[in-house]
């Protein structure tokens, strides 16, 4: 019967990698049409180096105010609601991309799908919530693959298709998402944490078995001993909430400034200005998108092989000193071919370690009364920095070159990882409820047998 428990959680994680994929489309897509809005003898609708720039970033700020909305939606109406919330806002800014013929257009659809920014950090907590605690990191991970997946698949069909029909593509897949949700059934966390214990339980046993009744005592005894009649914002300014305020700040910092983002988007840029021809850069963007794939597959076994201690900081120092060294290669002109090859390995060793364990750290360290708020801090700080690493990367570039942009974002997160090693708590193989109790000072208790509620 633990293969019938394992596809169940699959089922949840597959509706997830439909908007995971989705996503990818989502971050990759200015990649596809900035060139298009840029060419000068392009007959469609133009665009200004500064317009494409904004076009590419201003999902950004919606995504705060999307963060603002959904972080209540999910913790008052479900893990179900929010999910289904996520997914409408990018049907409809990929139907108004299919249909657009002017700037406005093109600004409403991008402006509309930011509302669901929020999904990428949203879906990653959904899963650790309905996933075993043993399969809760490669399952996050799995996610990942699908994004980097999408972004694949919108380079890669750039080649055949102008950008009106990749949006079109791109419609289908939270439409299916969008289906599968109706089937879920509502997190067992949330419903504990709005006191239908009964309803929990059975929620628990459809996604678990009966064979891990520990965790469930655990999180149903939790949700009975906290007092109803503390003010709802009270918690807000102790220690088990700010403490991992800080960490997710700081990691979304890290993702930002190791390339995840501004490669998806400046990639072509990046390596026309290193190779110096368009239709070879094409490719090796494409070559990027499958070193990352891979990449990310890879880190399934480190994942869960190793602590997220070790991989956060064993490859993050191996990252820093790896962009210093691209900082200087492309600087002294070693070589026309070995600063592109070096930006390879580097994506490589981002996504095969440091990606996915920020990911995995972010999914599981807000306590389970304060996960709407905690996202919803999670979304603003990634939201801000996308925006600020989208718009000022190519600020960067333009004046400093490739090199310099390697060099600045290296010291900033040799500096973060400088903080995150006095502050952030080991969490692999830990249930949601014990990294909670580190947090709030609460010893885990050993002796609690496995016994149903």
């Amino acid at each position: 019967m633990a293969d019938l428990y394992f596809w169940r959680q699959f089922f949840i994680l597959s509706t997830g990698l439909f908007n995971a994929v989705c996503v990818g489309f989502l971050l990759s897509f200015p990649s596809v049409l900035n060139p298009a809005l840029l060419a000068p003898d392009t007959t469609d609708i133009r665009a200004t180096p500064n317009q494409a720039s904004w076009l590419a970033a201003v999902n950004g700020f919606t995504g705060m105010i999307g963060f603002l909305v959904l972080s209540p939606i999910m913790q008052i109406y479900g893990r179900k609601v929010v999910h289904i919330c996520t997914n409408i806002p990018l049907i409809v800014g990929w139907v108004i991309f299919s249909l657009a013929n002017s700037m406005e257009a093109l600004f409403a659809a991008r402006i509309c799908q930011g509302f669901a920014m929020g999904s990428i950090y949203i879906n990653s907590m959904i899963i650790s919530e309905y996933s075993d605690a043993k399969r809760r990191g490669y399952f996050v991970i799995i996610k990942k693959v699908a994004l980097a997946f999408g972004i694949l698949m919108c380079h890669s069909s750039s080649l055949f298709w102008g950008w009106r029909q990749i949006a079109a593509f791109a419609a289908m897949l939270p439409t299916i998402a969008l289906v599968m949700t109706y089937f879920w059934p509502e997190s067992p966390h949330y419903l504990a944490l709005k006191g239908r214990f009964e309803e929990s339980e059975k929620s628990f046993v459809w996604l678990h078995g009966g064979s891990n009744m520990k965790e469930l005592h655990l999180l149903l005894s939790s949700q009975i001993n906290r007092s109803s009649t503390e003010a709802w914002y009270k918690p807000l300014f102790r220690k088990h909430f700010l403490k991992p305020c800080l960490i997710v700040a700081i990691l979304t910092l890290l993702m930002n400034l190791c390339g995840k983002f501004y490669i998806t988007v400046y990639v072509i840029q990046i390596m026309v200005e290193l190779l110096g021809d368009k239709s070879l850069a094409i490719y090796s963007s494409m070559g990027v998108d499958l070193v990352t794939i891979g990449a990310l597959t890879t880190s399934v076994f480190f994942i869960r092989r190793f602590k997220r201690r070790t991989i956060l900081f064993s490859f993050g120092i191996t990252i820093v000193v790896l962009m210093l060294i691209i900082c200087l290669v492309i600087m002294l002109k070693v070589s026309d071919i070995l600063g592109p090859a070096l930006i390879l390995l580097h994506n490589l060793l981002v996504n095969v370690g440091l990606i996915p364990v920020c990911f995995a750290i972010v999914s599981e360290v807000f306590p389970l009364e304060q996960k709407g708020c905690g996202s919803c801090v999670t979304g603003i700080a990634f939201t801000s920095l996308y925006t600020v690493s989208v718009k000022f990367t190519p600020v960067l570039l333009d004046n400093t070159g490739v090199e310099g942009m390697y060099g600045v974002y290296g010291v900033c997160i040799a500096v973060c990882l400088i903080v995150l090693y006095f502050i952030v708590p080991e969490t692999k193989d830990r249930t949601l409820q014990d990294i909670e109790n580190e947090f709030k000072g609460i010893k885990y208790d050993s002796d609690i047998k496995d016994e149903k509620i």
